[in-house]
């Protein structure tokens, strides 16, 4: 059964909706013009079919999706999707291979058998009147990215409220983590809400003041 956070944000003419799904809780996000009613979706994980419903239910469009990074708990949604979407080129390869998706060590070999669009540090997805903006953030994996979005940071695994994202996984680095956190995050308006991969939103500024790993 999925979580729905039934909190309102809004940024301009843009509402945020946030789904958490699956044995891992993992947040999806679906970001949608109330006017224009079109959408896009930041991570897939599945089940899917509450998102889904919800699109379904609102009359959305959705145009992309986008993905913080390749692990099974934020694509696998996508074999439920026809829409275009993106992932960090360094990413690419955790679509295929069942080792570097952890799906091998967590539930079974899975993979996604779809071409992404590719993004790279610096990129900018247009949706609407509205930009993107793409952070490359490794250290989960090498692919990890956030996404700005006015006065949003999508940080995926990450960045979490009180915590960072694990490293004790395939390519994963600890050092690096610290050092795209400290280096690309941190350099950010403090006031910006933080919507993490897994658990509850923060604010950065709170992040940069209290999270132990960056005190």
């Amino acid at each position: 059964m999925a979580k729905i956070n039934k909190l309102k944000n809004f940024v301009d003419n843009l509402e945020l909706k946030i789904f958490t799904v699956g044995d891992l809780f993992t947040n999806c996000y679906l970001v949608f013009d109330r006017q224009t009613k079109k959408a896009f979706i930041i991570d897939a994980p599945q089940p899917i079919a509450s998102v889904k419903e919800f699109i379904k239910n609102q009359n959305l469009e959705v145009d992309f999706i986008i993905l913080t990074h390749g692990h099974f708990d934020h694509i696998l949604g996508l074999d439920c999707l026809d829409e275009p979407f993106y992932i960090h080129d360094q990413d690419k390869k955790f679509l295929t291979d069942p080792g570097l998706n952890a799906s091998r060590f967590c539930i079974k070999d899975s993979t996604i058998d779809k071409e992404p669009l590719l993004l790279k540090e610096g990129d900018c997805v247009a949706f609407g009147q509205h930009q993107i903006k793409v952070i490359h953030t490794p250290g989960h994996t090498p692919g990890s990215v956030s996404f700005k979005l006015g006065k949003w940071l999508f940080s995926g695994d990450t960045l979490f409220r009180e915590s960072i994202g694990r490293t004790d996984i395939p390519l994963a680095c600890g050092k690096q983590i610290l050092k795209s956190i400290k280096e690309k995050l941190l350099t950010l308006d403090d006031e910006l809400i933080v919507y993490p991969g897994h658990g509850s939103s923060t604010v950065l500024g709170e992040e940069r003041r209290t999270n132990p790993f960056l005190v």
